[in-house]
């Protein structure tokens, strides 16, 4: 983790580190709400689907660094991987 180093000589990272995930669940409601209303305005568009599919995303992530006991970083870039694989496919 890169900012581990710099946890001891900055408490700013420590608090960042530990209140960041907590801050991002109140947002994620607020980006779902969104999302929904242009999705019955306007219909569903490759742009929205993206948006719903990265929301869950963000909703799974968010969830694992506020309740997981290990938190890995290397965690975001697979599962974004393996998300950005499954939906370059098509539609599920």
């Amino acid at each position: 983790m890169f900012s581990k180093s710099y946890e001891e000589e900055h408490k700013t990272v420590q608090i960042f580190r530990r209140f960041f995930p907590l801050v991002v669940i109140p947002q994620i409601p607020m980006l779902a709400y969104a999302i929904i209303l242009r999705i019955n305005q306007y219909d569903l568009t490759m742009n929205r689907y993206f948006v719903v599919i990265f929301g869950i995303w963000l909703t799974i992530i968010s969830l694992y660094f506020v309740f997981g006991k290990v938190k890995s970083l290397t965690v975001i870039p697979a599962t974004l991987a393996a998300i950005t694989l499954l939906i370059s496919v098509g539609p599920w």
